[in-house]
């Protein structure tokens, strides 16, 4: 005889019968927190038969693998049904692949669904109605395989691609609604599924991996802490380095002129906003970190399971509200889990904002190198094509570029969607969001920037706006489809890659970026010609210097700063760990890395430059400099996160001498650009992939490309050849695609007249012919013409006794 226990009330129970527990004979404390009602309140009964359950709730429900036959039976279509449909429906077909397909759905589906409806999605992209129906008979046998969390994903997808079926409306004989109601029944069934306990997984007892998409991250106080440490003393450092610039007294600069002395203020004023901004943002980080923290140290430990908690609640096997009991405080469990998830992902957008206003900060230099780098009288017209190239840039990337880019599910050659961010953001990771089409905007209208400097000082306005456009919203969004994009033909992160097995690696864009600006600059450049007087009759070439070093210097600086957006912020993500997980090396540390590998080489560079220009041509030139520091960080921005720092010097090293060849060769073949974008981002960007196909290491390349054990990796580290012919491709590719588009572009404009001013412009300057006036008073030494507006003259202490000069 067993003592037996009716709970009430029963108003919550699915079932209309009464449910029977055996009595639980651990006394639950009153005085616990968590003490729903429902549990406590009992009323004994004696009796002698024996325990059953009766109309159970998961009874009511059909079973999985009936649901998932349905949908296969669902698709057995006539053999050309997918061909025969109108485009208007094929469209609303490849939605659908879309919806079935979009995001890691390796990670949340698991290797084998997974893999059955990428494929499924492109037989339905591709109207095959065969192989549609045969993958879709698959998903019956994966039934008994699927954890939980994997059901529900693909509950999930089921119901958003069913309503893609249902907005089809009828046609032939109503099979697509046949199909879209399937669809939505096995979704809401499936993704039902509960997906927040550990039961399928063996607990771990040290640390926590929390996942979604294609992340995996490990969170501890400790690293939290770390970070907060470090984000306030770099905090601090930034407050007292604005603090130190805002109280150099005025009286040191007595004895400038007007216009340095304009200089120096706007200098003192982009360094004070600089520091204080640092200071801010740091103070943000350190608070965030440090909350972080102290909820990771709280919550911990992050899984729960009901078969752990029942045998300390009660008797798992004899007592279901015991089983309730624990089931509740998991789901509370499951709720911290979901709030660090969310945690994670407001982390890793927020570092990846951060990257893109870095990256935008790149503009403020290229616009202060390029004033810098041409004569006074054009400083104007090149700040405005500056200005021109972000604005026209982002609404050509907004309208058309991201989607060429990024819009999936596409080809190998070109996305497809989200055109106008329609159906955007379209994933739960930062690669599926705003922040992600800021970091990618800054990153096209940085490219156009660097074909800018190429044909500056003889260039019409209204090209700059119309190669600007079309350079930003489909030159570069093709190429960095090929290289980035998950679908691209070349992309090392595509699981079927068609180059080698292994894909090009162009991390941040020595290719995709500088590249393709440099190569567009060296067609916009040849077919314009060089400037008035840059050769003299005899072919020799004449040197215009720019009219300001102090701007190409500040300029240089603001692109270093900003380099470190361009480089470690490719990452996208930050809270990741790599391996097993409960150490403190993780993608944080990759980061680190990456930005020490893009500073070693940039250095290098520069030294390089300045010791190979003084034994050339003897005398120490802060401009060449300059330009060599930046071509060497064109360079490693191919490899900067799979090598290691002293490849990076090598780097470096070689881009210096690259650098130098191809500015002699130009000299030699009467090649013209005011700023050496076509050798700096052209030359060195080429350099850097076949120094990444040379250098770059396996253990990096697993780690940054992961997934597929056995990538080729750097020729000189014992890899093999494949990815040095993948980036010999990929140099190729680039030059070729560029020079087919941009190349006719530039040659149109020019026969129709609307790309190089006239010489009667070009010799007074663009700034007083097309803009209205200088952009300062200045004494420009090389133009007669040019009456001057002041004298500088010596300041110094004078004798009362002698006359004034």
């Amino acid at each position: 005889m067993a003592s037996l226990l009716f709970l009430q009330p029963l108003t919550n129970l699915s079932s209309s019968t009464a449910l029977v527990f055996l009595r639980n004979p651990h006394h639950v404390p009153a005085s616990t927190s968590l003490k729903p009602k429902p549990l406590l309140t009992f009323k004994t009964l004696t009796t002698c038969f024996s325990l059953a359950e009766s109309d159970s709730p998961k009874s009511l429900q059909p079973e999985t693998r009936t649901v998932l036959q349905d949908l296969a039976d669902s698709f057995d279509l006539p053999p050309d049904y997918f061909a025969k449909l109108p485009n208007d429906l094929r469209l609303d077909l490849n939605d659908a692949a879309f919806d079935l397909s979009n995001g890691k759905i390796i990670d949340e589906c698991g290797q084998e669904l997974g893999e059955t409806l990428l494929n499924l999605s492109r037989a339905w992209e591709v109207a095959d109605t065969s192989t549609s129906h045969s993958l879709a008979s698959k998903l019956p046998d994966l039934e008994e395989s699927l954890t939980n969390n994997a059901k529900s994903a693909l509950g999930k997808r089921l119901v958003s691609a069913g309503r893609r079926f249902q907005s089809m409306g009828m046609y032939g004989q109503g099979e697509l609604q046949k199909i879209a109601k399937t669809m939505t029944t096995a979704g809401k069934l499936l993704s039902a599924s509960p997906t927040s306990t550990m039961t399928d997984e063996e607990p771990k007892n040290e640390s926590r991996m929390l996942k979604f998409g294609e992340l995996q991250l490990e969170l501890t106080s400790e690293k939290a802490t770390i970070g907060a440490i470090i984000s306030f003393a770099f905090g601090i450092l930034s407050w007292q380095l604005a603090q130190g610039v805002q109280n150099i007294p005025e009286n040191s600069l007595q004895y400038a002129n007007d216009n340095a002395l304009l200089l120096a203020k706007s200098l003192r004023g982009a360094l004070l906003a600089a520091c204080y901004s640092s200071a801010i943002l740091s103070g943000f980080t350190t608070f965030g970190l440090i909350l972080l923290g102290r909820q990771l140290n709280m919550a911990t430990p992050f899984s729960c399971s009901a078969s752990d908690l029942t045998p300390l609640l009660g008797s798992a096997a004899t007592n279901l509200n015991t089983t309730l009991l624990a089931d509740f405080l998991c789901s509370r469990f499951t709720a911290i889990s979901t709030r660090f998830n969310e945690t994670t992902y407001a982390i890793d957008n927020t570092y990846l904002l951060f990257s893109a206003y870095l990256v935008f900060a790149m503009q403020l230099g290229f616009a202060m190198l390029c004033a810098g780098s041409v004569r006074a009288k054009n400083t104007m017209n090149i700040m405005l094509t500056n200005v021109l190239d972000a604005a026209a840039g982002g609404l050509s990337y907004y309208l058309f570029g991201f989607a060429f880019a990024f819009g999936a599910p596409s080809n190998g050659f070109i996305g497809r969607h989200f055109f106008g961010l329609n159906d955007y953001p379209s994933g739960p990771s930062p690669a599926g969001d705003y922040s992600f089409f800021l970091y990618q905007w800054a990153f096209a209208i940085a490219a156009a920037g660097i074909t800018s400097g190429s044909i500056a000082e003889r260039t019409q306005f209204v090209a700059y706006l119309i190669y600007s456009s079309f350079l930003t919203g489909f030159v570069y969004p093709v190429v960095s489809h090929w290289f980035w994009s998950a679908d691209g033909w070349a992309s090392p992160i595509r699981s079927d890659n068609l180059l080698f097995g292994s894909g090009a690696i162009d991390f941040a864009g020595s290719g995709v970026v500088h590249m393709v600006g440099g190569i567009a600059g060296l067609w916009g450049a040849l077919i314009e010609g060089p400037r008035i007087g840059r050769f003299d009759r005899a072919g020799r070439s004449v040197a215009l210097r720019g009219h300001n070093a102090s701007l190409v210097v500040l300029g240089t600086f603001l692109l270093w700063f900003g380099w470190y957006g361009f480089n470690p912020g490719s990452f996208l993500t930050i809270v990741k760990a790599y391996g097993d997980g409960g150490s403190y090396y993780g993608q944080w540390s990759a980061i680190g890395r990456t930005a020490v590998t893009t500073t070693l080489a940039g250095c290098t560079a520069a030294l390089t430059t300045l010791f190979g220009k003084r034994l050339l041509v003897g005398h120490w030139n802060v401009l060449d400099v300059c330009n060599g520091l930046l071509g060497g960080f064109a360079a490693i921005t191919s490899g900067c996160s799979v090598v290691e720092p002293w490849a990076a010097i090598v780097c470096g090293f070689v881009a210096a001498w690259v650098l130098i060849g191809f500015n002699k060769l130009a000299e030699k073949v009467k090649y013209d650009d005011p700023l050496e974008a076509a050798q700096l981002h052209g030359g060195c960007g080429a350099w850097g992939l076949l120094f990444t196909g040379l250098f770059a290491t396996e253990r990096y390349v697993n780690e940054v490309y992961s997934g597929r054990p056995g990538r080729p990796y750097g020729l000189f580290m014992g890899g093999g050849g494949k990815l040095l012919a993948a980036q010999v491709v990929q140099i190729l590719v680039v030059m070729g695609w560029v020079t087919v588009t941009m190349g006719p572009l530039f040659y149109g404009l020019h026969k129709l007249k609307l790309l190089r001013v006239s010489d009667k412009d070009e010799t007074a300057g663009m700034d007083l012919t097309r803009h209205g006036g200088f952009a300062y008073v200045y004494n420009d030494e090389d133009e007669a013409s040019v009456k001057p507006e002041f004298m500088m003259r010596r300041v110094g202490p004078t004798d009362d006794a002698s006359p004034c000069p």
